[in-house]
């Protein structure tokens, strides 16, 4: 079915119907900048522009993608069979599992995830020739900070040779003893290497060698990169201030030589600079691409004004390291409802007297308000950690409650109970276990 641009806002309209060329999409939350994504690739669709087999579109989660699909599904008539929307990591391992033998791969490899690759390691300690970091206790616990480390340099497409040469590089050159910053260099560098090549022998991959080696595939097989050129006439990057190096350079190359390149960003909500996620990639957006067309979603479609207006002046103490202050644009959200949101500060002397306060205004307003669920409510915090106190404090109220983190597990009180059945069939005299 055709879509309805009249529930579009002049901006979104803009972006959906713009044309040809590179097009920067500075959209806040809240502002409809998936409802645009889907919209446009419909319409680029419907207006004969591009065949739903010739777009690529991208993010960061399955979850989001998944959204994507669906509701590119519902816009399309008869809806879609090759349209390829998918999280960058499905979509390298697609290409790459399609032309895994011309770079040297096994079409069949194996996928790690870091606990995998952690094992993987653990078993082949003795291969890894260390001595600045030659563990005094248990072997295997630096394993996981090497890895860490290993994934950081594929996100800046930095590959074992590339580290072995800046190691050699530090060399003395008055053919005296290295120093111990050489040394330690020179060690990791040696590791990266073995560690990578444990991976290769075992027929295996781990995530970040999936963009790494997509890329290592286009710049050294022109033929393939030209293939899914052509294939691809308009690329949609969703979430691109999440995007780290290598990432963004896959999709540059991609893109090229039309430029055909649609990303949509929000500086203010990368929350992934952890693990190499680059805001400097939006300006440099900007710089690669000096004739793209820039557009700014700002009419806000989810929360109130004074919601808005008070977030904004938190986040605006990131300054100057937005995207506002860089190149002068306009960020301010703008409500879409008059509606007033309720903003109230509890302030407490102690953790335990916040953790209460905010227990005793949950219930206040589950009695206040009868259609109220526990499901309305959310607790946010930094970090999981600073989650435990609130978890606690739950359980001991008798108040349902989902910790919503990709951690814990083992501190759960039913997995604690089950590992304490484990030890006591194991030995009946284990005294914790019982």
């Amino acid at each position: 079915m055709p879509i309805d641009l009249t529930k579009l806002n002049k901006e979104q309209k803009e972006a959906v119907l713009y044309g040809k060329g590179p097009l920067l999409i500075v959209a806040g939350a809240g502002t409809g900048k998936t409802t645009v994504i889907t919209q446009r690739i419909v319409n680029l669709i419907e207006k004969g522009l591009a065949k739903p087999e010739e777009i690529l579109a991208v993010t960061f989660t399955e979850k989001a993608a998944f959204e994507m699909e669906e509701r590119v599904d519902k816009l399309l008539e008869f809806g879609y069979v090759d349209l390829w929307i998918s999280t960058f990591h499905a979509f390298c391992e697609k290409v790459l599992r399609e032309n895994a033998l011309d770079i040297g791969l096994p079409p069949d490899f194996k996928l790690l995830d870091g606990t995998s690759g952690w094992l993987l390691a653990r078993q082949n300690l003795d291969k890894f020739d260390l001595n600045y970091y030659k563990s005094l206790g248990n072997p295997t616990k630096f394993i996981q900070a090497l890895i860490s480390h290993f994934s950081h340099c594929k996100d800046q497409e930095i590959y074992p040779e590339n580290y072995l040469e800046f190691a050699d590089a530090l060399k003395t050159t008055d053919n005296g003893p290295e120093d111990q910053e050489t040394e330690r260099v020179k060690e990791v560098a040696n590791a990266y290497y073995t560690y990578q090549k444990i991976l290769l022998d075992n027929g295996a991959l781990d995530f970040g060698d999936l963009i790494n080696y997509c890329l290592k595939l286009f710049k050294k097989r022109p033929l393939i990169l030209k293939k899914y050129r052509e294939k691809f006439k308009y690329i949609l990057v969703d979430e691109f201030q999440d995007t780290n190096w290598a990432q963004y350079e896959l999709i540059k190359l991609l893109a090229e030589p039309e430029n055909n390149l649609t990303v949509c960003a929000d500086d203010d909500q990368a929350i992934y600079r952890w693990r190499g996620a680059s805001f400097s990639n939006i300006i440099k957006f900007q710089e690669d691409f000096n004739n793209e067309k820039q557009i700014s979603l700002i009419n806000n479609y989810r929360s109130c004004q004074n919601i808005l207006d008070k977030s904004y002046s938190f986040i605006k103490q990131n300054d100057p390291d937005r995207l506002e202050f860089r190149i002068k644009i306009n960020k301010k959200l703008v409500a879409d409802t008059s509606e007033k949101g309720v903003i109230e500060h509890i302030h407490a002397k102690t953790l335990d007297q916040e953790v209460g306060q905010t227990l005793k205004k949950i219930l206040e307003i589950l009695k206040r308000d009868k259609e109220a669920l526990y499901n309305d409510f959310a607790i946010l915090v930094r970090a999981n950690d600073s989650a435990i106190p609130f978890i606690k404090a739950l359980e001991r109220a008798g108040l349902p409650y989902q910790f919503l983190a990709s951690r814990g597990l083992y501190s759960k009180p039913v997995i604690l109970d089950v590992i304490s059945y484990f030890k006591l069939l194991d030995n009946y005299h284990e005294g914790t276990a019982v």
